[in-house]
C-alpha cells in the first residue's frame, strides 16, 4: 500500500468519525486539513463510497448465503436420496473451487469477521468431502478417524491464528465423535 492510498484509508477514517461525532468537528476538519494537505488531496464523495460498501456488503450476504444453501443441499442430498458419491463430491469441490476464487477476488475489501466466518464454511466443505471421499473408497470405519482429523485442523488453525472459536469448534467436533463412537457403537 503506497502513501497514496493510505491516506486516503485514513481520510476515509475521519470522515467516518466525524459523521458519527466520535471527535469533536473542529479536530476533525483539522485532521481532514493535516490530511489532505490543505485539500490538495481530492475528499472521496461520501455518497461513493456508502453505494460502494452497500453493494459489496449485499454480495457478500448472497454470497455467504449461497454457499451454506449448497452445503445444506448436498448434505440433504446424500441423506435422503443416497446420491452417487461422486456427484455430491463433485459439486463440493467445484462449489470449494468458486468460494476460493470468490475469495481471492474480494480478499482486500473482506473484514476479518466474514474471513474467517468464510474459512470456517470452507473447514465444513472439507470436512464433508473428506466424509464422501472416506466412504466411497470403503474406508466406513476410518471416516470418525477423517473427522477427527479435520477437527485438530480446526484447533492447530485456531491456534496458529490465536481463535479460540476455532479451538473450541474442533475440540467439540473431536468430542463429539468420540462419545458418538463410545456410546452408540460400542455401548448400544
Amino acid at each position: 500500500m503506497n502513501n497514496q492510498e493510505k491516506n486516503q484509508l485514513i481520510i476515509q477514517e475521519i470522515l467516518k468519525w466525524k459523521e458519527n461525532r466520535l471527535l469533536p468537528e473542529e479536530q476533525c476538519d483539522f485532521l481532514l486539513a493535516l490530511y489532505t494537505k490543505g485539500g490538495e488531496i481530492k475528499i472521496p464523495n461520501q455518497s461513493d463510497l456508502r453505494k460502494q460498501d452497500v453493494s459489496l456488503s449485499i454480495w457478500k450476504k448472497i454470497h455467504f448465503a449461497l454457499i451454506l444453501f449448497i452445503l445444506v443441499s448436498v448434505i440433504s442430498l446424500d441423506y435422503y436420496f443416497h446420491s452417487f458419491w461422486y456427484i455430491t463430491s463433485g459439486i463440493l469441490s467445484v462449489t470449494l473451487i468458486i468460494n476460493y476464487f470468490f475469495y481471492s477476488k474480494n480478499r482486500a475489501n473482506i473484514s476479518k469477521r466474514y474471513r474467517y466466518l468464510f474459512i470456517f464454511i470452507q473447514f465444513l466443505y472439507i470436512l464433508q468431502l473428506s466424509v464422501f471421499i472416506a466412504d466411497a473408497a470403503g474406508l466406513g470405519n476410518y471416516i470418525n478417524f477423517a473427522i477427527i482429523l479435520n477437527g485438530c485442523g480446526w484447533i492447530i488453525f485456531g491456534y496458529l491464528k490465536k481463535l479460540p472459536v476455532f479451538k473450541y469448534v474442533g475440540a467439540i467436533l473431536i468430542i463429539a465423535v468420540i462419545t458418538y463412537v463410545v456410546f452408540f457403537k460400542y455401548i448400544g
